[in-house]
């Protein structure tokens, strides 16, 4: 087998395994692990072919995380006891009361 015969192949046997990786839905290293594949030649060959137009960019998912949004400090607060009582309304204003009543439970 020539030089440019192996290439080929080699080139031909990556091509596919990116493929079936595409098709499979799995992490690059899950696929890798899977099929016994080298993770570091696999991340080589996808960068090769992308650079080539041999694959196209793999469309990512929609993450899981959701925006979070910064919200100004709740005026009222409510303070749950782990005996059950619940003392509500508890401000700036009146937060010497309250500690006073905690010390007294």
């Amino acid at each position: 087998m020539t030089d440019d015969n192996s290439r080929s192949a080699r080139a031909l046997h990556w091509e596919s395994q990116i493929k079936a990786w595409k098709a499979s839905g799995q992490s690059q290293q899950a696929f890798c692990k899977a099929n016994d594949l080298n993770y570091p030649s696999f991340g080589y060959w996808l960068r090769k072919f992308r650079d080539q137009g041999v694959v196209s960019e793999t469309k990512r998912k929609a993450s899981s995380f959701v925006p979070v949004v910064a919200a100004s400090a709740p005026t009222v607060l409510t303070l749950h006891l782990p005996n059950g009582i619940e003392v509500s309304g508890v401000t700036e204003h009146n937060l010497s009361l309250v500690e006073q009543l905690l010390a007294r439970l």
